[in-house]
């Protein structure tokens, strides 16, 4: 299920409403709007204006949780408390999941999160757009998940298709090294990450084929006479082939990832070369 249930999300815009009107009472963004019941009344656009200045004075947010204006009980005070821990910035919406959707920041670090729709799941609230699709929006915990507040703010824009190869890559590259982030806080209401990779079974290493593959590279170098250009090209692929996964077989950092790129660049020169003589033959 890729969005809350009705009640959490009752819950949500409850305690959300609070806070938003606790924020217009102090800075009059919405004029003549004190509770919460008229916050849910406004156009988003207002409602995203006064968003924007809560997130402007965060000491808001910490005075709300001192004075508890609302009697609100300790597990909901917590809520609210926790999202001193917001993101908010861009996002690429890169993949619909099972569990959730999946966001990637579009600038600065890039980290995968998993994040829950509210009433509607986030497919039905961008109208099934194409994906990747980028977006402004405020993501927040809520108990050990995170949500969005409600409120995204789509970018009018396409992407072409050597971007979209180029997010897909991102995308595939962080799932793989870290996984999707699907926790910002703990119980304790401080920071604590969790990601995809915290659920998955434990499996037996594989065995170092270091060796192996080191032989295989020094026996395919010595593959340089063929009877015929197809026979070459062919070794040629194997050659590069072989190369590749000994790149990957190295302790991985920037260097090892920019050399590993550069062979994957022969195997495809090696492939280009393969198929037009294939072709040449039919």
């Amino acid at each position: 299920m890729r969005n809350l249930s009705a009640e959490e999300t009752r819950l949500f815009y409850k305690l959300r409403f609070a806070l938003l009107a606790y924020a217009n009472r102090h800075l009059n963004i919405i004029p003549h709007v004190t509770a919460a019941e008229q916050i849910s009344q406004q156009l988003v656009e207002q409602v995203a204006r006064l968003r924007d200045a809560l997130l402007a004075h965060p000491e808001l947010l910490e005075r709300f949780v001192a004075e508890n204006p609302e009697q609100l009980p300790e597990q909901e005070l917590a809520i609210v408390a926790s999202w001193r821990h917001h993101l908010t910035g861009d996002f690429y919406i890169m993949r619909y999941l099972k569990s959730y959707t999946v966001f990637m920041n579009a600038k600065g670090e890039s980290h995968l999160y998993g994040v829950l729709g509210l009433i509607d799941p986030l497919e039905v609230v961008l109208g099934g757009a194409p994906l990747p699709v980028m977006v402004t929006a405020t993501l927040l915990p809520f108990g050990n998940r995170i949500i969005y507040d409600g409120i995204l703010m789509p970018y009018r824009v396409a992407f072409g298709g050597s971007i979209r190869a180029s997010l897909s890559r991102e995308y595939g590259r962080l799932k793989e090294r870290e996984g999707i982030i699907e926790q910002l806080v703990g119980p304790s209401g401080k920071p604590q990450i969790r990601t995809s990779l915290d659920r998955r079974t434990p499996s037996r290493p594989a065995p170092d084929w270091r060796s192996v593959v080191d032989g295989i590279v020094a026996q395919t170098e010595k593959m340089r006479q063929s009877d015929t250009k197809l026979q070459g090209a062919a070794f040629g692929l194997l050659r590069a082939a072989a190369s590749l996964a000994q790149a990957t077989l190295q302790e991985q950092d920037a260097e090892a990832e920019a050399e590993a790129a550069r062979r994957l660049r022969s195997v495809r020169t090696a492939m280009t070369r393969l198929e037009k003589l294939l072709y040449e033959e039919e």
